[in-house]
């Protein structure tokens, strides 16, 4: 009965945690507010969904960690980080370390690390690691060493080492190449030297567009990431391929939506094409690009008409602000 109860609750949060990330647009949603941190869950709900975190039910705790990581809920990042903390309260504290990872908070650099060290739970362990390559911070690179050097993390260490990137982490994967007995660990450690490769050579959209070709897996998702976010003006053309691609992934196709928003304007002449597309999903999601590219306009100008006010409002003399205003307009 126990392993019944257990599997039901496992198929849940899997049906959740699938509702919740693989619509394109969601994904979009999930990368917007991770790269610009300007929005947060509702206050209303924030309450909610760190109750959760200590909820007796581990479908409950699994989906509103995911929750505050896909929403870019910065804030949460101590509440998780006492969660992973807490063996019997949480349960499986991986999925904890996974979304202080999507959050790439360096507050939880420090947690991540003596979580690398816990004497028996191997997944925590395997996904701290993983975490803390994805945050990237340098910090990391000595426990990871470390942690593979003790064979308490393997490949998991050697892969964030790669994402880490720095000419330490790069040093220590190249002597695991020359000097590592065992082959799988050199295959990995290539593998990460290749991504280290690929990481310099991040503003290079032709660079990346041709490592598509062959990119499979979590290499493909991090190039397409990496696409979206260097802000090149030519890599616009590259993601509109990928986000009227029906065949690519959810996870694909938003995090290409993200990065043409992220273009704002420059976007529209491929966008608009795309919105004319034989496709349902093409069309629907390039329209909700466009939405937001222009709800982000409406927010910049509003911000901006803000603080031109504010500005005035400071004056010592607002007449003599608004003259001199107008006077330059009319210059």
């Amino acid at each position: 009965m126990l392993f019944l109860a257990f599997a039901m609750g496992a198929t849940d949060v899997f049906f959740r945690w699938k509702r919740n990330y693989q619509s394109p647009s969601s994904v979009m949603a999930r990368c917007l507010c991770l790269w610009q941190s300007d929005e947060t869950p509702k206050a209303a709900s924030f309450p909610v969904l760190i109750d959760q975190l200590d909820s007796q039910y581990p479908a409950d705790r699994w989906t509103a960690a995911a929750t505050l990581s896909r929403t870019g809920c910065q804030q949460a990042v101590p509440f998780l980080i006492q969660a992973m903390a807490d063996d019997y309260g949480t349960g499986r504290t991986c999925v904890m370390a996974q979304s202080l990872g999507i959050l790439s908070d360096t507050r939880a650099v420090p947690a991540l690390i003596k979580a690398l060290d816990h004497p028996s739970n191997e997944d925590l362990r395997v996904c701290a690691s993983e975490a803390l390559g994805r945050i990237g911070d340098t910090r990391a690179i000595g426990p990871l060493t470390k942690a593979f050097r003790s064979n308490r993390v393997s490949f998991s260490a050697l892969k964030a080492l790669g994402q880490i990137g720095t000419p330490r982490a790069e040093s220590f994967l190249k002597s695991i190449v020359q000097n590592s007995p065992r082959s799988s660990d050199v295959v990995i450690a290539r593998g990460a030297l290749k991504d280290i490769d690929i990481g310099k050579r991040r503003d290079d959209s032709p660079h990346l567009q041709a490592l598509l070709s062959t990119a499979r897996g979590q290499r493909r998702r991090w190039i397409v990431e990496l696409l979206a976010r260097n802000g090149q003006i030519e890599a616009i053309e590259i993601l509109a391929k990928l986000l009227a691609d029906d065949n690519e992934s959810a996870e694909i196709r938003g995090t290409a939506a993200a990065g043409l928003v992220l273009r704002g304007h420059d976007s529209f002449a491929a966008l608009h094409k795309l919105a004319e597309s034989q496709s349902s999903q093409t069309r629907s999601l390039a329209q909700s690009v466009i939405l937001q590219i222009e709800t982000n306009t409406a927010k910049k100008s509003g911000q901006k008409y803000f603080n031109s006010f504010a500005e005035l409002s400071g004056s010592d003399n607002i007449d003599d602000s608004i003259t001199n205003s107008i006077g330059s307009t009319n210059e």
